[in-house]
């Protein structure tokens, strides 16, 4: 089964090529909102374990393990189990916002949450179309 990531930051990723003369460089550009599709095809090379990856249902080639799992440590993307908690922390927060009436934090909190509800809302609708 697939692993389904979502872009919640803006990034670049150098694609690694295994060709002998290895001079050109490949790099991906993600936006914000772009899929990203980690299948269950695993592949070792003397670099490491590769995943397969798919890109908006359309772009695919391996990604480095490490590499995936650096982007979601940094939070440059996200699960939907994550996208859940953190609104999920979102709403306890802007209760503290309201609570205390701090009106700055409160607006950049809920800010915050409609983002990650839109972001919500698109992978819950990628997920209903692949199905």
């Amino acid at each position: 089964m697939s692993e389904l990531y979502i872009a919640i930051e803006q990034f670049e990723h150098q694609v690694d090529c295994f060709c002998p003369d290895a001079d050109h460089v490949n790099i991906l550009h993600f936006q914000k909102g772009d899929f990203i599709e980690v299948t269950p095809d695993r592949k070792y090379t003397f670099l490491g374990w590769y995943a397969l990856v798919v890109i908006n249902g359309q772009q695919a080639f391996y990604m480095a393990i490490e590499d995936i799992e650096r982007y979601f440590r940094n939070e440059y993307i996200s699960s939907q189990l994550d996208i859940d908690l953190k609104i999920n922390y979102l709403h306890y927060k802007i209760d503290q916002d309201l609570e205390s009436g701090n009106r700055d934090s409160f607006a950049e909190n809920s800010r915050k949450l409609s983002e990650t509800c839109s972001l919500k809302e698109e992978l819950e609708y990628y997920i209903a179309k692949a199905i």
